[in-house]
């Protein structure tokens, strides 16, 4: 989807400052202050390095326009797709010679790292050379996806940003990708919360095994290294505290006088894949370190064990209303046979079952939602509250101080005295 850029500098234009901070700040005012084109200062997933052949790519990411082309390594380099002479369009130039890209407008010539090489129709006597660099964003290919760092700083440690099974050798990712019409963090909090049971009560990846509960109870959460937070519990495998008694399939409700769900007919599909989901229940949990578990993980990833893979949603801001969801399947096949296996599963039913199908209904919900209105949060809500807190004290963003001066929810608290009863029992 392409989105014309407006602005023309030298420099990409900064993104907006946060609102002025209040002193009487709530939980739900901490939406405000979450910058609506993202966390700049952070490696972020652009697009697939078989996108990029023999033509320029462009991909808007923060609200900056960036071009992807192949530099003299064969590598895939990134600059602001603004050519610095007159504000030509990079991504709609050519690659005439090999390692480098072509502005669509007077042919100044760039290299991988953004220096004028020649300036075509001008001839080999042009001055410009050597006198003029485009916007360079730095990149780095792992396992096939192109990542490019969007800060104005140097690159952080790339390992912090970028899932841990990205640097093994055994385990294999496969890629989707959609664009929402919604702010990224908006898209983004649609994970960790009540909503599965209620959204996805008629998924297909639901009918095999419903789950038609949350507890009103919310796991612990906590903050990891700054980056993550994550469910102490689901990290255990349950679905919720611990020693929580299984929910009947039908629970009634003195309110409405009636019983939710108000038919039993997706326990016939239960019934008919239990044998698989007893199977996946003894699997054992995904390994990787806790920070890289179940939950969210900063610049913007919603990550869940499935036992039998590993999923991760990225949600990647390209403008304030509008972002671009890369997902990542993990799995660890064996041997070759298992890895044909994984990518054949993958075309032919896990990228309709888990996105086409699955990720449709959460866009659906998500995008008519309100992100401006006054919020009256539930417990379980409380994943989202310790994810808004995180964002904030991101990298070019508020101090931990600041950030704890924002008064607690009673689910927090709740939360909080789990985490420390749980640390001393250990």
């Amino acid at each position: 989807m392409a989105v014309e850029t407006r602005e023309v500098r030298q420099q990409p234009a900064a993104a907006p400052q946060p609102p002025p901070r209040k002193l009487d700040l709530t939980p739900s005012d901490m939406r405000e202050l979450i910058p609506p084109l993202g966390l700049k200062e952070y490696w972020y997933p652009a697009l697939e390095a078989s996108d990029v052949k023999n033509k320029p790519v462009g991909v808007k990411i923060c609200g900056v326009d960036l071009v992807f082309f192949r530099d003299k390594k064969g590598e895939v380099a990134s600059l602001w797709n603004v050519c610095p002479h007159r504000g030509g369009s990079l991504m709609h130039g050519d690659c005439h010679f090999e390692g480098t890209i072509s502005c669509p407008y007077h042919g100044w010539t760039f290299d991988g790292e953004g220096n004028v090489l020649a300036v075509l129709p001008e001839g080999p006597e042009s001055r410009i050379p050597g006198r003029v660099t485009a916007r360079k964003y730095p990149t780095r290919t792992l396992k096939g996806m192109v990542f490019v760092w969007m800060g104005d700083g140097d690159p952080a440690p790339i390992e912090e940003d970028v899932p841990p099974e990205f640097f093994d050798d055994i385990t294999l990712i496969l890629f989707a990708t959609e664009y929402w019409p919604v702010q990224w963090n908006l898209a983004l909090e649609n994970g960790g919360d009540a909503h599965v049971p209620y959204v996805h009560r008629n998924s297909f990846r639901q009918l095999q095994n419903p789950m038609m509960w949350s507890s009103p109870v919310p796991s612990p959460q906590k903050i990891v290294n700054g980056r993550a937070v994550v469910s102490v519990y689901r990290r255990e495998g349950g679905a919720g505290r611990a020693g929580q008694a299984k929910q009947p399939y039908q629970r009634y409700f003195p309110g409405l006088d009636a019983v939710w769900p108000k038919h039993k007919w997706r326990l016939l599909w239960s019934w008919i894949f239990a044998e698989n989901r007893r199977r996946v229940s003894k699997l054992p949990a995904w390994e990787c370190p806790e920070e890289w578990s179940n939950g969210h993980h900063l610049p913007g990833m919603y990550r869940g064990d499935h036992r039998t893979d590993l999923y991760t949603r990225n949600c990647i801001p390209v403008t304030e209303n509008l972002s671009r969801q890369i997902y990542y399947k993990a799995t660890r096949p064996k041997n070759w046979i298992g890895r044909a296996y994984e990518t054949v599963f993958f075309k032919l039913y896990w990228r309709w079952a888990m996105y086409t199908d699955f990720s449709t209904q959460d866009m659906r919900a998500v995008m008519p939602q309100r992100y401006d209105t006054p919020e009256h949060l539930s417990t379980t809500d409380v994943h989202q509250i310790y994810w808004r807190r995180l964002v904030l004290q991101a990298r070019g963003m508020m101090k931990p101080e600041e950030v704890e001066a924002v008064p607690r929810t009673d689910a927090e608290k709740f939360s909080f005295s789990l985490e420390r009863k749980e640390q001393r029992e250990d």
